[in-house]
């Protein structure tokens, strides 16, 4: 099954159970586990659907990627520059993260935080939550859909911002949320 983006509700599930931690049974033995409250991966999955890089992007970000309120990077995988503006709370939090664990300006944000520990952590909470089809690329697709909605649904900007080659990639980022389809089957009612 295809990564769908993560929903409005189901981010702030996510994102309170990674930033307070919680405890869970783990299926393999049955045994309680504490899944400790986690600021590295909280970090990353909100610069992940608050810029929308990928996550091997984000976790290569230093602090020195964020300068005069723009991102400035080349993407590993495009090999594409960024170099745009970002909304100031987010360089504010990646400021005050580094000042916080002490990094330099050239150093990594998530020094020793590999993508398969996220992807293993992030799943690990989503079982928490039955959520279905999300991973990492969910954070990426949540920040087009929110691109595509609060811009008049252009989506050429959506493609230059996610730097994909072609609108028929975006158009697959972009789709109705189940909160969308549940709201419009209540609306619609013609009896007779």
């Amino acid at each position: 099954m295809t990564t769908r983006p993560i929903e409005d509700n189901e981010y702030k599930e996510v994102m309170g159970l990674v930033k307070n931690g919680f405890t869970y049974i783990s299926d393999n033995s049955s045994k309680e586990i504490k899944f400790r409250a986690n600021n590295k991966l909280y970090l990353a999955l909100t610069l992940q659907a608050n810029i929308g890089l990928r996550i091997g992007d984000v976790l290569g970000l230093t602090s020195n990627n964020f300068r005069n309120g723009k991102l400035i990077l080349k993407e590993d995988k495009t090999d594409k520059l960024q170099n745009r503006d970002v909304n100031s709370i987010i360089v504010e939090l990646v400021k005050d993260y580094a000042i916080a664990t002490g990094l330099k300006s050239n150093d990594k944000l998530f020094d020793r935080l590999s993508v398969r520990a996220v992807q293993k952590a992030l799943k690990i909470v989503t079982d928490y939550l039955n959520l279905d089809n999300i991973s990492t690329h969910s954070f990426r697709k949540r920040y087009a859909v929110g691109i595509y909605e609060h811009n008049s649904n252009n989506i050429e900007l959506v493609k230059e911002m996610l730097n994909h080659s072609s609108i028929a990639i975006t158009q697959r980022y972009i789709r109705v949320s189940q909160q969308a389809i549940n709201q419009a089957s209540k609306e619609v009612c013609d009896i007779v």
